[in-house]
């Protein structure tokens, strides 16, 4: 009976919905009838999202998960996005192909029990409800480096090779220390640098030690581990902060009154698990690697009762990777001629007072362009696994709405008929669009200023906003498939109404809603939120036969 109904209000629904006759074989009508959904107010998706380490307290029980569930039922969710394999590579399901969370030295995934399978659990109750659950992947990225810990530690060939430059810290006493990066955040066992040009006090959490160079030399040294304030940037000079390894180089080797250069720099290429990021990548072209990830969905789709497939970090790194022996011939072969001077035909990098830039080289367009299409093609054969597996099932995917840097991670999530204008972009840029591939695609537009007139008036570019980037989305995927806009909640920490706020612009801009993260409704108490926004009765595009036939006819 169910079922039935189901059926039927999907038939009352869709006839709701002009759609011409010949809405799948032509292009005009489609583009109409998705343009023309976004007004449809009872036909959006409300999907949320189940993080798997952030919520291990909220879900390692049944009743747990019994309880979260019927929450997000009360809340008028469609659709749960349940992580099932994190950035480490560990699992929340029963798996006879990745590691259980429960067997990770990483500190608290000790609370995910042994034999736990929280597919199964979440699957069993959602369903009680008519929620749909689908199973998130994440691709690419298989371990995490600050523990040394995940799949691509016992697989090290697996690993990106990372293009690093930094600069070089130098003690007095000769001794010296890598800086990894100039005004940004500071990371496990990392020195970075903070200039007068964006910071007035070093913006480092306490757990390091802060010197402060004026001049070239050393005007204070400061270990804030006990609780002392930030150090003061002087303009006529940096502050070098240091946690863990580098704050241990700082305390041993660096003195007020000594010399302190920090004008050398140096390129390497090392791999992932040299690489200052917490998560450990590995090289998507890689056959083995390709093969394990998609072992791993076919498991999901074949040993339980899923409703869909998201895919997640299925990209680069970001611009620094991959530049390995392998990705080089791969590269030339495209290309069809040698690069002479590797790495830097593609890029070079030079520093200046207030960081590093980057100076594209001969080949850069074709590598950003032949990247991308990298990730297409694994795309394309995800995708065709799901389907050939269940056509019933959706194939979808999480990405950041920030489009005109997005390439920096390997990916165009636009569609194929669209050609972006930017310096990086080739003329065949546009041929690398996966957008056509989806049954509907979700994108992070992770901002705390939801206007444009908001972000233009943070001192940013009026895309560095909800609606900014909302817009750009939708445009860029050309109506190849759905758009659903996500909202990052803890950015509106403290302030519900902001948060209200956006949703309503996603609402108003998108085809539906992501929101990212459960822990976050636990945390802050913003269920009634959404149960008020959500009281009336929607139906997400990607779940109305006639137009998901549209979307997929569109490959």
């Amino acid at each position: 009976m169910k079922k039935l109904f189901g059926v039927l209000l999907s038939v009352v629904l869709l006839s709701s919905l002009v759609i011409p006759a010949a809405a799948t074989g032509n292009d005009k009508s489609r583009h109409q009838a998705l343009q023309d959904l976004v007004n449809e107010d009872d036909k959006k998706a409300r999907i949320l999202w189940y993080d798997l380490s952030a919520n291990i307290q909220n879900l390692n029980t049944p009743e747990k998960v019994k309880n979260i569930v019927e929450k997000t039922a009360r809340a008028n969710i469609d659709t749960i996005i349940l992580d099932v394999k994190n950035y480490t590579g560990f699992v929340g399901y029963l798996s006879e192909i990745a590691p259980h969370m429960s067997t990770s030295e990483i500190p608290k995934y000790d609370e995910f029990p042994e034999g736990y399978d929280l597919l199964t659990e979440v699957i069993k109750e959602a369903h009680k409800h008519d929620i749909q659950v689908h199973a998130n992947v994440n691709v690419f990225s298989e371990g995490n480096n600050d523990y040394k810990d995940g799949p691509a530690f016992e697989n090290p060939q697996w690993q990106t090779t990372f293009y690093m430059a930094s600069r070089i810290a130098e003690a007095a006493n000769g001794e010296t220390f890598d800086i990894t990066g100039v005004n940004t955040t500071r990371g496990s066992n990392q020195l970075v640098m903070y200039t007068s040009s964006k910071y007035d006090v070093s913006p480092a959490n306490q757990w390091g030690t802060e010197v402060q160079i004026t001049d070239g030399v050393v005007t204070e040294v400061v270990d804030r581990t006990y609780g002392a304030p930030a150090v003061e940037v002087p303009e006529n000079g940096v502050v070098l902060s240091g946690h863990g390894e580098a704050r241990t180089w700082l305390n041993e080797n660096v003195q007020v009154g000594d010399q302190l250069d920090y004008s050398a720099s140096k390129t390497e290429l090392v791999p992932a698990t040299e690489y200052p990021s917490f998560s450990t990548f590995t090289n998507p072209i890689r056959e083995d690697v390709q093969n394990y990830e998609l072992s791993i969905i076919d498991e999901i789709i074949s040993n339980y009762d899923v409703d869909g497939i998201v895919l997640d970090r299925a990209r680069y790194s970001n611009i620094n990777a991959d530049f390995s022996d392998l990705s080089r011939e791969r590269f030339e072969a495209y290309i069809g001629e040698t690069v002479e001077n590797w790495p830097e035909d593609i890029f070079r990098v030079e520093f200046t007072e207030e960081g590093q830039e980057r100076i594209p080289g001969p080949h850069y367009q074709k590598w950003i362009e032949w990247r991308a299409g990298n990730i297409q093609n694994f795309f394309k054969k995800a995708e065709q696994l799901v389907h050939e597996k269940d056509s019933s099932l959706f194939f979808s995917t999480y990405v950041g709405a920030w489009y005109p840097l997005y390439y920096s991670e390997g990916v165009n999530w636009a569609s194929k008929t669209h050609q972006p204008d930017y310096d990086w972009a080739s003329p065949d840029y546009g041929k690398t669009g996966y957008a056509e591939v989806l049954d509907f695609l979700m994108t992070g537009n992770y901002f705390r200023d939801v206007t444009r007139e908001e972000a233009i008036a943070s001192g940013n570019p009026d895309w560095y906003s909800v609606e900014g980037s909302a817009d750009i989305a939708f445009d860029v995927v050309n109506e190849a498939t759905f758009v659903y806009g996500s909202l990052y909640l803890n950015q509106y920490q403290g302030d519900p109404e902001q948060f209200r706020k956006g949703l309503r612009s996603v609402m108003e801009r998108s085809h539906g809603i992501m929101l990212f993260d459960l822990v976050y409704f636990e945390q802050f108490g913003w269920w009634d939120i959404i149960e008020e926004e959500f009281a009336e009765e929607s139906k997400p595009p990607h779940q109305i036969p006639g137009l998901l036939k549209m979307v997929r006819d569109d490959k």
